[in-house]
């Protein structure tokens, strides 16, 4: 027998209403036997191998979930509007960054991390070699051009907050190349004409840099330790969100979601690239180049989670401070990151263990 646990919500002014009528209790909350299957939707971060692989290994099967894929786009007019859906319970869990936690407690649209896939930010900052000598630290980011793309990403978020902990006030460099479109042949035409000084950028863009021979790396933040190193916390980047009444609402479902992507976290954890990859379905590799995404994903694999998939108090603060300091761009994006109705932001309510707990618990 399959239930379904989905209900529909309101827009606009009607969400407070919403809320509550979302969420009352149908007959998927009651209690039922094993063999219920539970139909969550769940939005993604272009396409990420967690699910993929917890549906391939069984594993979502195991825990009696059926993933349903829901874009934001057909409740909001962008993917980074995604509280209001996840609210709303149009959508019932995203998997994305952490930070639009914190962005919608900004706005008085709460929504929770329940867990963590990615405990680095998966970015380099990266210095010309003919640089490399006056460029030790952020310290040095003064009068210098740097390519962190967009003004209103985390790439630029995260240059800024290196920037402000080595003492230098804001706008003490130059953004350079910002547009997305062409962005890495931008970076690496300007790296060989001696306009960019500075880089801060994820895969595949770090390896196009590094393979010109023309940079080097200042500060690694592609593991738990090295972002530890650089930042003095872990940085939650993608991880699983859920609205707080949606938790409150259907446990069991959120409970079930997690104890399946518990599983394949311990599966990445404990396999090698090539198993992993001989685990994803063959529909994962359609219409991407074989080779290159399986680069990617020997390149990002040290930013998974390793063990622990809760959220650490200190690694939450460092995010919501980050956010706090960050002079984002005149963007419509830009400008609604930036923006607060609710500027004080706790921390302890971005984020709830007790569903990872159980479910590291049960899953050696």
């Amino acid at each position: 027998m399959q239930r379904n646990i989905l209900v529909r919500g309101l827009r606009g002014a009607a969400l407070a209403v919403a809320v509550g009528a979302a969420f009352a209790t149908p007959p998927s909350a009651r209690a039922a036997d094993a063999k219920d299957v539970l139909t969550i939707r769940l939005s993604v971060d272009e396409d990420p191998i967690v699910p993929r692989l917890a549906e391939s290994l069984g594993y979502l099967k195991q825990s009696g979930v059926r993933i349903v894929r829901a874009k934001v786009e057909d409740f909001s007019k962008e993917d980074y509007l995604l509280q209001a859906p996840l609210i709303a319970g149009q959508i019932d869990a995203s998997y994305h960054w952490f930070n639009h936690a914190v962005f919608g407690a900004r706005h008085n649209l709460p929504v929770e991390g329940v867990m963590v896939f990615n405990d680095a930010p998966g970015m380099t900052v990266m210095v010309a070699k003919r640089e490399k000598d006056a460029i030790k630290s952020a310290a040095d980011f003064r009068g210098k051009n740097v390519a962190e793309g967009a003004l209103y990403g985390t790439k630029g978020l995260l240059t800024s907050y290196l920037a402000k902990k080595a003492g230098l006030p804001p706008h003490s460099y130059t953004p350079v190349m910002l547009k997305h479109d062409g962005r890495q042949e931008a970076v690496i035409k300007g790296l060989q004409a001696g306009s960019v000084d500075v880089m801060t950028f994820q895969e595949p863009i770090t390896s196009a840099l590094r393979d010109t021979g023309l940079a080097t790396t200042l500060y690694d933040l592609n593991s738990k330790a090295s972002t530890q190193k650089v930042l003095g916390a872990a940085w939650p980047s993608q991880s699983l969100l859920v609205a707080p009444a949606f938790a409150k609402a259907h446990p069991e479902a959120v409970q079930r979601l997690v104890s399946a992507f518990v599983k394949t976290m311990r599966y990445i954890n404990r396999h090698s690239l090539e198993e992993i990859v001989a685990a994803l379905p063959p529909s994962y590799f359609e219409g991407k180049d074989r080779k290159a995404e399986i680069h990617y994903l020997e390149m990002t694999l040290p930013t998974f989670a390793k063990g622990d998939y809760s959220f650490s108090p200190a690694a939450v603060r460092l995010v919501v401070d980050s956010v706090r300091s960050y002079d984002f761009d005149d963007s419509a994006e830009g400008r609604w990151r930036g923006s607060a109705v609710n500027a004080k932001v706790d921390p302890s309510t971005l984020y709830t263990n007790r569903f990872v707990e159980r479910a590291m618990r049960e899953t050696p």
